[in-house]
């Protein structure tokens, strides 16, 4: 539950999280990688609440295919999930985390708000600069670190259907930031950590990129 939630912060770095707790012993690879596909659901349910603050006219394009995607998710890391252990009766109970145990820190808001505007403006300013193919360049390359505010930057400047091939750019950027996670989960979490979540991570990854790919070719 921890991690649906901590999804709608940041899918990545609860991938990351519970890749450490595997690494570091404090759960097995397959529950840890079902909490972190579920952490996906967040990614998908904000698209469409991302488009009506940035761009209205692309809510009928991503609502629909970004609920199924977050319904596969869910299904799937639930089905990962099921039947855990909880801590308290298991071998060992899990460690609290080091800190001072503050919610919010107003210094790493003021970086993730940094980087994210950062991030639409490099989209932004490669688009002007290069065109379409500066756009979906700098879409695919924001996408690694951050997709909402690489697909925010491509709502704001085209429109469904246009000829820059927007819904196209915005499918190859959830492939490539699944990728990402991919390989973020091999780093963090090891091997099988890595292989126990890339088939529920690619899997909703395709369909939502298949069913916008499809909606752009109708």
């Amino acid at each position: 539950l921890s991690a649906l939630a901590s999804g709608f912060v940041s899918s990545s770095a609860t991938v990351a999280t519970m890749g450490m707790a595997v690494r570091e012993g404090r759960g097995a690879a397959r529950p840890m990688a079902g909490a972190a596909l579920l952490s996906c659901v967040g990614t998908l349910v904000q698209m469409p609440l991302l488009a009506a603050a940035v761009q209205v006219a692309w809510v009928p394009v991503l609502l629909m295919p970004a609920l199924a995607g977050a319904a596969l998710a869910l299904l799937w890391g639930m089905w990962m999930v099921r039947g855990t252990v909880p801590a308290s009766k298991g071998a060992q109970a899990a460690q609290p985390l080091a800190g001072d145990g503050r919610m919010f820190s107003l210094r790493s808001a003021a970086l993730v708000a940094a980087m994210l505007t950062g991030i639409q403006a490099l989209v932004y300013g490669m688009g002007l600069w290069l065109g379409p193919e500066g756009l979906r360049a700098g879409t695919l390359l924001a996408s690694l670190a951050e997709l909402h505010s690489a697909v925010a930057a491509v709502m704001a400047a085209t429109l469904p259907g246009d000829a820059q091939g927007a819904q196209a750019t915005i499918a190859l950027a959830l492939g490539v930031h699944a990728l990402s996670k991919c390989v973020n989960a091999g780093i963090t979490g090891g091997w099988r950590y890595a292989l126990a979540l890339a088939p529920g991570l690619l899997g909703h990854t395709t369909l939502v990129a298949a069913w916008l790919g499809w909606a752009h070719l109708r």
